[in-house]
C-alpha cells in the first residue's frame, strides 16, 4: 500500500495548487484558470472542452468528503485507501472515468495521436509546468508507444492511480512522482 499512497501523494500535491498541504475550492479554482488559459491557447480546436465541467469533475474525483469540503493529504489518502481496499474493479473504473473525462479538455478524439505541445498542455493542468519532466514523459510514450494519444495518457494516469505492482512500468511514476525523476 506504500507504493501507492507514495503515488497518490503526489497527485495529490500536484492538484494542491498553493502548496499549502490543504486541497481546497481555492485549488480548485487556480486549476480551473489554468484550464482556462489554456482553453484560449486551444481555441476553437476542441468544442467539448468549452463544455467541461471541471466544479463538478473535482466534486466527483477530487473531493471525496463532498463536494467542496477541503482535504488534508492524509484525508485525501485514507479516502483513496478506502475505496481501493473496498473494491479494486470499481476504484479502477472511477479513476478511469475521472481521467478520461478530464481528457476531453485536451482533445476531442482519443485515439488520434497528440503533439508535443498538447501534451504538455495537459499535464499543466496537473501543476507540471517541469519542462524536463514533461519532456522526459512525453519521450517515454513515443519510446513506448511510437508515438501518444489521449488513450494513452488516459491509461498511463489510470495505472499510476490504480496499480500497485512496483514490478510494471509506470510511466508517470518514472517522469514525475519517482524521487530519481528528472
Amino acid at each position: 500500500m506504500e507504493y501507492l499512497r507514495s503515488k497518490w501523494t503526489f497527485w495529490f500535491k500536484s492538484l494542491d495548487a498553493n502548496h499549502d498541504d490543504n486541497m481546497t475550492i481555492e485549488d480548485m479554482k487556480q486549476s480551473i484558470a489554468k484550464f482556462d488559459d489554456i482553453q484560449k491557447h486551444i481555441g476553437e480546436k476542441n468544442s467539448a472542452a468549452a463544455n467541461f465541467d471541471h466544479t463538478k469533475w473535482w466534486n466527483t474525483y477530487i473531493f471525496r468528503k463532498g463536494p467542496g469540503v477541503e482535504m488534508k493529504l492524509e484525508e485525501f489518502l485514507q479516502a483513496l485507501e478506502e475505496s481501493y481496499s473496498k473494491d479494486k474493479d470499481a476504484f479502477r473504473q472511477e479513476i478511469k472515468r475521472c481521467f478520461q473525462e478530464l481528457s476531453v479538455f485536451i482533445a476531442d478524439k482519443m485515439d488520434r495521436p497528440i503533439s508535443e505541445e498538447e501534451f504538455t498542455f495537459g499535464f499543466k493542468v496537473f501543476g507540471q509546468g517541469n519542462a524536463g519532466q514533461v519532456g522526459k514523459a512525453y519521450q517515454l510514450f513515443k519510446s513506448i508507444h511510437g508515438h501518444t494519444t489521449v488513450d494513452q495518457i488516459v491509461d498511463a494516469w489510470v495505472q499510476f492511480i490504480t496499480d500497485d505492482d512496483e514490478s510494471r512500468q509506470d510511466i508517470i511514476y518514472v517522469a514525475f512522482a519517482h524521487k530519481t525523476a528528472v
